[in-house]
């Protein structure tokens, strides 16, 4: 299912380890800048989302709506709404998909030291993993794209859309040169978010299912 594809790729993009390689450096200060304004103050974000993957004709395939709350150092949670309802919550210390129609969880260790919301909010972590440069201006966003300093066999590259300092889009493509979109609205920074935001207890009955790493 492309909702716990969601699952899969955040979890490769916080575990990408450490190589070296050449940077334009005009294009990388532009998109450090961009970045450290949007990260100006920000622990964490609430958005509604719209995700699809995009096909060869420019059309929107396989679309879920719903939405998402991140915070640092490493928390996410995605509520997907429609067409089925489905969630996926990041407490630190375990990754849980719960999906109500099958009445049941995966779960696995979230072993990352780096999560999504550190490309937004931490500098020394997203430039750790990532080579980060400028990709232009177009529909009225500035373009970063970030690429794994380690190959990866799903997650070629990924693409932040940012406008008037706010995260937008984000683009995923994979070695196939498939591309999963996401796009937020209604984005808040620093939400008054209550202290279980991030807390998943299987309910009564379902099947929880340990993912094999």
């Amino acid at each position: 299912m492309k909702k716990i594809l969601i699952a899969t790729v955040l979890l490769l993009i916080m575990n990408l380890s450490v190589a070296q390689k050449p940077v334009n450096r005009d294009n990388d200060n532009r998109a450090n800048q961009i970045l450290s304004e949007l990260r100006t103050g920000l622990s964490a974000l609430q958005a509604e989302f719209t995700q699809y993957e995009l096909g060869g004709d420019g059309q929107r395939i396989d679309e879920n709506t719903g939405t998402v709350w991140m915070q640092a150092p490493d928390y996410f949670k995605w509520h997907y709404q429609s067409p089925f309802e489905q969630l996926i919550v990041a407490d630190g210390d375990k990754v849980w998909v719960y999906d109500e129609d099958l009445q049941q969880v995966t779960v696995k260790p979230q072993k990352n030291n780096l999560n999504p919301i550190y490309v937004i909010i931490n500098e020394e972590l997203s430039a750790r993993f990532y080579d980060i440069t400028f990709d232009g201006d177009k529909n009225g966003l500035n373009w970063v794209r970030l690429t794994p300093k380690e190959s990866s066999d799903e997650v070629k590259s990924v693409l932040l859309g940012i406008g008037k300092n706010q995260l937008r889009r984000i683009h995923v493509n994979n070695q196939l040169d498939q591309t999963l979109v996401f796009e937020f609205a209604d984005l808040k920074r620093n939400p008054d978010l209550p202290p279980d935001t991030f807390e998943f207890i299987p309910p009564e009955g379902v099947d929880v299912v340990q993912a094999i790493d």
